[in-house]
């Protein structure tokens, strides 16, 4: 086990997973830059630190669960970042949601200053994180994975090794880009059955059998909670990042991009903040009538 872990990123996903790691039996030094979400995972143990850099100063592992490219660039570059304290051979492990384009050029950054690298994003939502029963899909070499499995396991239920440099990163756009989808589609058949009088409780219940995902997300659009699990903001982003991803490799995604669409009219009107089901308020102001339970 390796003793010293560094945990940059404790927002909604990070701040639950770091008490895992915690709980785990690590020592854990950790980044946030907003201090206040930082007072849980001191609270447990974990000593809280003033930069990237310091945090990963000494660290056999350094963790990072950041929010887009950019987040991930600054939290690892510059001289305040992971990469300026990082000592020889450490292991980089990134959790965040990126493109496999970053992903590639970081583990190349990483491996030209001596350190050790894989990209390890995360499925399963707020819950898994909390309970430890995330699915981690990891992008690297196999003794990386090898090397990171032990931590990873403190964080998920189901880790595996998707391949090289950046298939991590690419496994979760794919995944992110199918629940959007499915997401779309329920709440369109919601728009539908709430118009023509069927009881939208009725139709998650039975729509819930072709996808859990719709049983897990739906009964919040029923109740009319939009507050955020996953912001429709990331969520476009990542969606965002799968189009662009598909580009690259000359791979048409129609519905995806209809998906988009959807999202950035959401966007417009100020649901950024909000639960990436909250198109479905898009669609009841077009139809004048609200998918609520009975």
């Amino acid at each position: 086990m390796a003793s010293t872990v560094a945990f940059i990123g404790l927002g909604i996903m990070g701040g639950r997973m770091v008490k895992n790691v915690l709980k785990g039996g690590y020592l854990v030094r950790a980044y946030n830059r907003t201090v206040q979400k930082t007072d849980e995972a001191k609270a447990l143990g974990a000593t809280i630190v003033g930069s990237p850099k310091e945090a990963a100063t000494g660290a056999d592992v350094v963790i990072t669960m950041v929010s887009d490219p950019p987040a991930l660039t600054a939290v690892l570059e510059g001289p305040s970042g992971v990469f300026a304290g990082c000592r020889p051979g450490a292991l980089i492990i990134d959790m965040s949601t990126v493109d496999p384009g970053t992903s590639q050029a970081m583990a190349a950054r990483a491996v030209s200053s001596g350190l050790r690298y894989v990209d390890a994003p995360v499925t399963g939502g707020v819950a898994a994180a909390a309970q430890g029963g995330l699915t981690i899909m990891v992008g690297g070499t196999a003794d990386d994975f090898a090397g990171a499995k032990p931590v990873l396991e403190t964080m998920g239920k189901k880790i595996l090794h998707i391949g090289p440099a950046g298939h991590g990163s690419l496994m979760k756009l794919i995944v992110n880009q199918v629940g959007a989808c499915i997401i779309t589609a329920a709440i369109e058949g919601l728009a539908l059955a709430a118009k023509a009088g069927v009881d939208p409780k009725i139709v998650v219940d039975v729509l819930t059998e072709r996808s859990p995902l719709i049983g897990r997300t739906a009964p919040k659009i029923l109740a009319g909670d939009f507050s955020a699990n996953f912001s429709l903001r990331l969520a476009h982003k990542d969606v965002q990042l799968a189009l662009s991803a598909a580009r690259s490799l000359g791979v048409p995604m129609f519905s995806l991009a209809t998906v988009a669409q959807f999202q950035a009219a959401a966007l417009a009107k100020g649901y950024g903040e909000q639960d990436q089901t909250a198109t479905m308020q898009i669609l009841e102001d077009l139809i004048g009538v609200k998918a609520r339970a009975r």
